[in-house]
């Protein structure tokens, strides 16, 4: 026993080192599976399956494993002492370690779906906290501090009830087995008295024997609610264990760009039960279509639906190349620009090329036909600036310059531009929308608040009509 006690807290730095070091690994895989599984997440359920999730495994299994181990450990011990002793002693205990065994089974259905709980109510928390707190100064404005108080404070309270639920289900195993032990160690004390009453034993046998009923309850109160906690987590860890699976990404061809993309009876049906119905369209290559239309009409989703990140309800999207003959496509290789541009805190450069270190001599030429080259001169460290989305050292127009550039330093053949220069003034797109019509790129522009003469710098409109 004192070897025990020695050994416990350098095991148990060692458990410590040996989780983190897992927990590692398991977010690099599950990113990598991110990235190559092609669907869309949610940044909220990546975030609670890379962090929520994982503390909970810690918690709930590989702390409790430890606990099991050397519960186990404890009544091996006392089990082989008291072997020595009596057969009648094994029996009696056999029996109990078989029927603590079977104690978490009480409650494992209920941890695992308290845990479950857990985590599906922390991701509706980080929900909440992204969709409300992103537009936190516009709340400021209109003085809805109340609103925002009450929607977070009902999402934390989901959490919270799911986080007592999950204590009160292991307080609830810890009592039975407290009481189950407690009443296991009376069993065993008095058989041991009748051992003695009948010679098979001796008192100081039995005064032992009394000792070694403190660390058999110990053990089996490790063992049953470790293990009990541990059954409660299984169904987690099969989710997080495909959440980190290896996704085989074929090395085949993946397929090419695109000459033409054409709509045929394109629909897309929403979970409130809203439709949108799209005319059959055909985008030719080298063509500079202006996108516009009523709100809500789904140009965006148009564009998403092309891009494969929607599947259409009815209808389909076909992809031809130059000869007319229908392909698999490369959807990579379309340069896409969203209404709300994405940038990372790196460079400007690297913004731009995306880490492609290759593409670095064709910046400076780019940042000129988007109209960035004056901006970039404002910076400091010019193309080397790095971006703070926090503090946000960058406007919007900015923003979106970056993102044209990027698409142009890409060479994409197609590029589908959502309100690509909302936030840039006037001249500078009249400038950009110049160079852009100049590029042998098949260009899609969305658009509301063009003026004449934009208009007529594009081959022709496509309206939207919703309905």
């Amino acid at each position: 026993m004192l070897i025990l006690y020695f050994l416990l807290p350098i095991v148990q730095n060692l458990d410590n080192y040996l989780q983190q070091d897992l927990n590692q690994q398991v977010r690099a895989k599950i990113v990598k599976h991110y990235y190559d599984d092609q669907k869309q997440h949610t940044v909220a359920d990546m975030q609670n399956r890379l962090t929520n999730d994982l503390t909970l495994i810690n918690e709930n299994y590989f702390n409790n494993l430890f606990s099991v181990i050397y519960g186990t450990v404890l009544i091996i011990s006392v089990v082989i002492y008291l072997i020595l002793l009596s057969w009648q002693l094994l029996i009696v205990i056999c029996v109990m370690v078989a029927v603590s065994l079977l104690l978490p089974k009480l409650t494992e259905k209920s941890l695992q779906k308290a845990n479950q709980m857990i985590s599906d109510s922390n991701q509706i928390y980080l929900d909440t906290l992204n969709d409300w707190l992103s537009g936190l100064e516009q709340i400021r404005q209109f003085m809805a501090g109340a609103k925002l108080f009450s929607v977070t404070a009902n999402a934390s309270k989901k959490l919270e009830n799911a986080n007592v639920k999950q204590i009160g289900y292991i307080k609830l195993l810890e009592a039975v087995n407290g009481i189950v032990s407690a009443l296991f160690g009376l069993i065993l004390f008095i058989l041991a008295g009748v051992l003695v009453k009948q010679g098979s034993i001796t008192i100081g046998a039995l005064l032992i024997v009394g000792n070694f009923r403190f660390y058999l309850n110990q053990g089996i109160n490790m063992v049953t609610s470790g293990r009990g906690a541990m059954k409660g987590t299984t169904k987690l860890i099969d989710e997080v264990d495909q959440s980190a699976s290896k996704v085989e990404v074929s090395k085949e061809k993946q397929g090419v760009v695109p000459a033409s993309i054409e709509t045929h009876d394109l629909k897309l049906q929403f979970p409130n039960g809203e439709k949108l119905a799209f005319p059959d369209l055909r985008i030719n290559q080298g063509e500079k279509i202006l996108l516009t239309g009523d709100s809500g009409a789904g140009k965006s989703t148009l564009f998403k639906l092309i891009l494969g990140e929607l599947k259409p309800s009815e209808g389909n999207v076909v992809y031809k190349d130059q000869n007319g003959k229908e392909i698999i496509p490369d959807l990579s290789k379309i340069g896409y620009i969203p209404q709300n541009p994405v940038v990372f805190p790196a460079t400007i450069e690297d913004n731009i090329t995306m880490f492609n270190d290759k593409l670095d001599s064709k910046v400076k030429q780019v940042v000129k036909e988007v109209n960035f080259d004056a901006d970039i001169a404002k910076f400091k460290d010019g193309l080397n600036e790095e971006l703070d989305l926090d503090k946000l050292n960058i406007s919007g127009g900015q923003r979106q310059k970056i993102v044209l550039a990027r698409a142009k330093v890409h060479d994409s053949d197609i590029i589908l531009i959502d309100e690509g220069t909302s936030a840039i003034d006037q001249n500078a797109t009249m400038d950009i929308l110049q160079r852009l019509v100049k590029s042998k790129a098949t260009i899609v522009f969305i658009a509301h608040n063009f003026n004449e003469g934009m208009r007529k710098m594009f081959d022709r409109e496509i309206h939207l009509v919703k309905g």
